[in-house]
């Protein structure tokens, strides 16, 4: 697995390099928080995320944008499991850190779909790391000529063990040219 991922951000890095599109002062950065809905067996014993990131966008073309994201989510337990994890000693929570590159296509000069791949750490002990993969949807409403709101929708998977979780991720972000 992590030769697969070295290699797909091994790729993307190098489509960066040689891409001939917009000059690199048009690239752009984004602060958001993070909303993390949790699906599946996932969501049996978990609340809500809540985290933030930062994202950096590097044009390769007038509607195509190279990203890379990283940033913090915490999930805490619910209330039916935390009694049983403070009385042998155990988190309650859970803290994971996402690390991801993808790209990112506008459809019309606001709206936009977008897939990353990367890789989540775990915070807590014995947590491990888990490949992500994560399709979206989202608009970005200027607010002024360098400065835009980012709404995002996103379908996040982790893959860790031959297991999967998932989480419907959403994302408000201020976004800023460089």
């Amino acid at each position: 697995m992590k030769k697969q991922l070295l290699t797909i951000v091994f790729v993307l890095l190098c489509a960066c390099v040689f891409a001939q599109g917009k000059s690199s002062s048009d690239a752009k950065l984004s602060v958001g928080l993070d909303f993390g809905l949790p699906v599946g067996s996932f969501a049996k014993g978990t609340t809500i995320g809540f985290g933030g990131n930062g994202k950096a966008e590097f044009p390769l073309s007038s509607n195509f944008n190279f990203t890379l994201t990283a940033g913090y989510i915490s999930y805490y337990f619910k209330e039916s499991l935390k009694k049983s994890l403070k009385a042998v000693g155990l988190d309650t929570y859970m803290g994971y850190i996402p690390v991801k590159a993808g790209g990112k296509y506008y459809f019309s000069q606001n709206i936009y779909g977008e897939v990353e791949v990367g890789a989540r750490f775990s915070t807590n002990d014995n947590g491990g790391t888990a490949f992500i993969y994560a399709p979206g949807l989202g608009v970005s409403y200027p607010v002024s000529k360098k400065h835009d709101i980012d709404f995002g929708a996103r379908y996040e998977s982790w893959s860790q063990g031959g297991g999967n979780i998932g989480q419907v991720a959403l994302r408000i972000a201020y976004k800023f040219g460089l």
